[in-house]
């Protein structure tokens, strides 16, 4: 018997087995697919592999002002694939390497609850036990029913589009979050004309209002149509309605970016007695589910579907079983997204301090201020940085960043709200100059004592 059997091998299956045999622990960990889950191998990865050639693409296409020309700049597709592929090759086998390292027994195939303290792999027939069990299945991309989306070629959602062999003359995505708008911004920088469809009110509804209007004056290429509602895909046509009417966006390549939805099905949490809805498994603070003994981390909680969320739980739980003091900073996740520039922020935004009523100061800074971001971006470059302090004693309470780098910085952030840090600490904080970061501090200034 095992002390530990995870069922799922992504980052916050892998990171739990991890600490947990670095902790002395024995961790059996199964996974149906790759290690590294989806995260690694279809999602934050892949994209940013991706993304990092387009920007570079586009940058040189941009160079001019600076002193650069450059005539005959070109995208090989293939070449871009291969360095994905190449990158997400080597970083599995790292984990591998972890695995080994920390004595985790690594079980290729699928598994299912068949109590609450065993796990059975369907393709063996051999049944896993342990003292303690982790259920790290993560999410799948979500596909609303959509009428025109069955076996439509021109159909696709983040995984298949992570794979095309040519690039399409234009694409319509259904959807305008982080997932939507990485993409967006990946076709865009290529020159492929891209129109974001999205039923709420605004793109990236979790970010602060003022930030949304900033980052959105950086996207070139890109239509975004907002409060509209898809009613129907007839072949590579896309229409929705508006306004009461009803309007048709065209794309060679449709990409569903409607979310993802946790795998909760098919993995025997009925058999195990497991809390459970399609928003995902019910777990507290501390990611107990209603069975003693079971625990569930990262997406599959529905909680934050966010990698680092799901390796923040995996660490937690893994500490708790060994009986170590653990704690997850849940209103302290930071989110990133990878656009041009990136966007980032960790605790509230000023709508939701409004809405908790708490009385806050705050300051906002455009990112021209800056003397790198100016120096790297010219003045046509739009960013800005925006810090939210409690009245009552100063602690900071929400940041954030639309700049280069804003997803590098975002965690000294996350660790000042998470340890309660003031406005005066970071008033005393040194920061390199000249650095981007730099605009952290000024915005503190911003703020006074």
């Amino acid at each position: 018997m095992y002390d530990i059997a995870i069922l799922g091998g992504g980052p916050g299956g892998y990171v739990a087995a991890e600490r947990a045999g670095s902790l002395g622990l024995s961790v059996a960990l199964v996974e149906m697919d790759a290690l590294g889950g989806t995260c690694l191998n279809r999602g934050c990865i892949p994209t940013k592999s991706l993304l990092a050639g387009a920007k570079r693409y586009r940058h040189a296409l941009e160079s001019a002002p600076m002193g650069i020309k450059v005539a005959g700049v070109e995208y090989d597709l293939a070449a871009a694939m291969q360095w994905k592929n190449q990158t997400v090759t080597r970083l599995v086998a790292n984990i591998d390497f972890l695995m080994k390292k920390h004595v985790v027994e690594v079980i290729k195939g699928t598994g299912e609850l068949t109590s609450p303290g065993s796990i059975l792999i369907r393709e063996t027939g051999a049944v896993i036990e342990a003292r303690h069990i982790i259920i790290a299945t993560g999410s799948s991309p979500a596909k609303p029913p959509i009428p025109g989306t069955q076996d439509n070629p021109a159909v696709v959602t983040s995984d298949e589009i992570l794979n095309i062999a040519s690039m399409p003359r234009d694409l319509v995505i259904i959807g305008g979050g982080v997932i939507g708008i990485e993409f967006a911004t990946y076709f865009s920088a290529l020159g492929i004309p891209v129109t974001v469809i999205e039923m709420l009110p605004e793109i990236l509804p979790f970010m602060d209002a003022e930030a949304t209007g900033v980052f959105k004056r950086s996207f070139k290429g890109v239509t975004t149509v907002t409060g509209a509602t898809v009613t129907h895909i007839e072949g590579s046509q896309v229409f929705y309605g508006k306004n009461g009417a009803e309007t048709m966006a065209s794309g060679e390549l449709i990409l569903m970016a409607t979310g993802r939805k946790p795998n909760v099905r098919g993995i025997g949490l009925e058999s195990a007695g497991v809390s459970f809805s399609p928003q995902g498994i019910a777990v507290d603070d501390t990611c107990r589910t209603n069975v003693p003994g079971v625990w569930a981390i990262g997406d599959v909680t529905g909680r934050s579907l966010l990698a680092h969320s799901a390796s923040t739980m995996g660490r937690a739980v893994a500490d708790t079983i060994a009986g170590k003091e653990s704690e997850i900073p849940w209103k302290a996740l930071p989110w990133v997204v990878y656009g041009e520039p990136e966007a980032a922020g960790v605790g509230l935004t000023e709508a939701e301090a409004r809405a908790s009523g708490i009385e806050y100061s705050k300051s906002s800074l455009p990112a021209r201020a800056n003397g790198r971001f100016l120096a790297e971006n010219g003045l046509a470059a739009h960013g800005m940085c925006k810090i939210l302090a409690a009245k009552a004693d100063g602690r900071i309470i929400g940041a954030t960043i639309v700049s280069p780098y804003a997803g590098e910085m975002i965690w000294g952030m996350q660790y000042a709200i998470m340890n309660g840090a003031t406005i005066h600490d970071l008033q005393n904080a040194v920061f390199p100059h000249p650095t981007v970061s730099e605009l952290l501090h000024d915005a503190v200034e911003g703020i006074g004592s």
